[in-house]
């Protein structure tokens, strides 16, 4: 039996299991689902859609686009009025990608692999809609290639997209690559599925790709995979540059420094997280 003196000596004892939630804002948490239900759609929805996804009235969801449209967190179509995440929500996704360690990690990696070879470096890591740039280094001179932070690089026609291809799995990898395996590529061919695999094929033997005119006419590029401790890809590094000052030759000196820095990161990636006690 417990006394009212042992129960004020020990206050823990009176205590229920249960934590209170801390309480927080419904409006923003009903801002939050409807955030939500725009980047799962996987493409611009109607006020209609979302109330129809939400169960709540059109003219309530629209008093909260309102708002959300304020901040930027989401924009809409002034032809299709359709709604879509905004540079806010995009700017936010960047910089969560960025968190991430084995990306935090390569940043200082990937300049220093552009001042060594003097060509171009892309960063890039997996985001909702596919191949995301991060990072984006180029020389003094720049290229005007039209490839910036936030770029979202084709699965097929990049040698970035194809070595993600090459190494990821899952269904929205699938749906990705058939709606862009139909698509021309800059000299105006078209690639079957066939041919895909097969250059997916080398890729994962040769450990690389190579690109002439890839993604853009007149520059080449170069891609290698980085993978974490689990054997999965995480990240792309790119070298690109001018055609005529841009070897790609599979063994020369850029695809070496390339693949270099590559399995240095992967080198790290796959050590122990030693934590401090």
């Amino acid at each position: 039996m417990v006394t009212k003196q042992q129960a004020n000596e020990n206050p823990k004892s009176h205590e229920s299991g249960a934590k209170k939630e801390p309480r927080g804002i419904q409006s923003m948490e009903v801002g939050g689902r409807f955030l939500q239900l725009i980047a799962d759609a996987g493409a611009p929805v109607t006020l209609a859609e979302l109330g129809a996804l939400s169960g709540i009235p059109t003219n309530q969801v629209f008093t909260y686009m309102v708002s959300l449209l304020r901040t930027g967190l989401v924009k809409r179509d002034p032809v299709t009025l359709r709604f879509e995440p905004g540079p806010l929500s995009l700017r936010m996704g960047l910089h969560a990608l960025r968190m991430v360690p084995a990306v935090r990690n390569a940043m200082q990696p990937s300049n220093e692999l552009a001042t060594r070879v003097e060509q171009s470096v892309l960063l890039v890591a997996w985001g909702d809609r596919g191949p995301t740039v991060l990072q984006s280094i180029e020389p003094a001179v720049s290229l005007h290639a039209g490839v910036h932070v936030g770029t979202v690089m084709s699965l097929v026609h990049s040698t970035t997209g194809r070595v993600f291809a090459a190494h990821k799995k899952g269904p929205r990898l699938d749906e990705l690559i058939a709606s862009d395996i139909g698509s021309q590529t800059p000299d105006g061919e078209r690639l079957t599925a066939t041919q895909f695999e097969a250059i997916l094929a080398d890729i994962r033997k040769r450990g690389l790709a190579r690109g002439e005119g890839l993604p853009i006419p007149g520059i080449n590029s170069i891609s290698a995979p980085v993978f974490d401790s689990n054997g999965e890809i995480v990240l792309v590094l790119t070298l690109f540059g001018v055609a005529g000052n841009f070897d790609v030759s599979w063994k020369g000196a850029l695809a070496n420094s390339l693949l270099e820095t590559t399995r240095l990161l992967t080198e790290q990636n796959s050590r122990p997280t030693v934590s401090a006690v």
